[in-house]
């Protein structure tokens, strides 16, 4: 089908990739076209920021883009709302509170969910780490209910032992002293795989785990977390232990409203792409960041790569504009490593080169606070 003369371009999800459309949007718009944001919230946040705001390093407000402020001076249409899916035939967002929105070209950057798959937990008994937008509150409100009933002693698990749960697990200390009051605590990774760190080089690995030795922190490798209840978790074979604050930072799954999209998605059910970022079963829809999966090329759900496919999404949609060839993506193989350790230091793994030091923070926020600076909207 071809696209209308006047095309309405959607963004749903304001993630990395489609943060930096909107950017580059307010910049230089696509002559003749307009553009509309769909957002649960109204904020939007930079997961690279989150444990330097868990260990005091940044206020809160540091790691979110204020979507309305950015839209206005863009000159785009907001809405703030959940969306529920996606009608591949009538081309429209649909919401439960809001009329359809029609579009002419789609780019779905919702992200992914904590992947749950064999864990049974009511809402309250843990706190996930995405929604990232409610993260920093849920906690606080945790942590609240475990001051109110007493406790000398929390006993954290951490569920997850990739790149995202040692950060947690380095930083949540200083969190931790910040506002319990002088609460006494735990932790512990639990983790299924039989190493932590995916993705760090054995380097890189060794240095990770020395620190989480040195902090005390226990690592449980090869072991399952089936159940969590108010106070307590189970493992896999049976055994119970005491969790008076469960983090949940494990896997990656789909949201709800990409489930709902009739496209073609992969075995975990992510929206399947070509490498121009396309839906391989409409053209007029792309699939960035952890919403989509390269057809014959999948990479890890992490935010480096939704920032590197930014540049390649914002030519790609002028190209199917301006009915131009488009161009392909194409994934690093490596990339550049930074882990925020809590202490003013950070932890460095580059194709097998680490360091440990606080000149491999300053190089960290260098780069944060610059990817964020570009989302700042100076009111004159």
């Amino acid at each position: 089908m071809p696209l209308p003369e006047s095309p309405r371009i959607v963004l749903l999800g304001i993630g990395h990739t489609n943060a930096h459309v909107l950017d580059m949007w307010r910049r230089a718009p696509i002559p003749g076209a307009r553009l509309v944001c769909v957002s649960s919230f109204a904020a939007a946040t930079y997961s690279g920021m989150l444990p330097g705001t868990l260990s005091g390093q940044y206020p809160p407000g540091t790691l979110e883009i204020d979507l309305r402020s950015l839209a206005n001076a863009a000159r785009a249409e907001l809405v703030v709302e959940p969306a529920l899916g996606v009608d591949v035939e009538t081309r429209t967002v649909r919401f439960e509170d809001h009329e359809p929105v029609p579009f002419g070209v789609l780019s779905v950057g919702v992200g992914s969910v904590p992947n749950r798959a064999g864990i049974d937990a009511p809402a309250g008994a843990w706190v996930p780490i995405k929604p990232m937008q409610t993260f920093l509150m849920r906690l606080y409100e945790r942590l609240q209910e475990l001051k109110w009933q007493g406790r000398e002693a929390v006993r954290v698990l951490i569920i997850g032992g990739g790149v995202g749960g040692i950060e947690i697990s380095l930083c949540l200390p200083a969190y931790l002293n910040r506002l319990s009051g002088g609460l006494r605590y735990a932790i512990t990774i639990v983790d299924a795989g039989e190493r932590i760190g995916g993705g760090l080089s054995p380097r890189a690995l060794r240095r990770a785990e020395a620190l989480l030795a040195v902090r005390g922190v226990e690592v449980l490798t090869g072991t399952r977390i089936t159940r969590v209840e108010e106070r307590e978790a189970e493992y896999a074979d049976g055994r119970r232990t005491r969790a008076d604050l469960v983090i949940f930072a494990a896997g990656a799954a789909p949201p709800p409203v990409v489930e709902n999209m009739d496209l073609p998605k992969d075995p975990k059910g992510f929206l399947l792409t070509r490498g121009t970022l396309q839906s391989t079963g409409l053209a007029n829809v792309f699939a960035v960041g952890d919403s989509g999966t390269l057809e014959g090329a999948a990479t890890p759900k992490a935010g480096v790569y939704a920032v590197r496919q930014g540049p390649v999404l914002w030519n790609n949609i002028g190209a199917l504009v301006r009915g131009e060839p488009l161009s392909p993506y194409e994934p690093q193989h490596d990339f550049l490593r930074l882990l925020n350790t809590g202490d003013g230091k950070a932890l460095m793994d580059y194709k097998g080169w680490s360091a440990h030091a606080r000149w491999c923070w300053w190089f960290k926020d260098y780069l944060d606070s610059r990817f964020m600076a570009r989302f700042r909207v100076v009111r004159g």
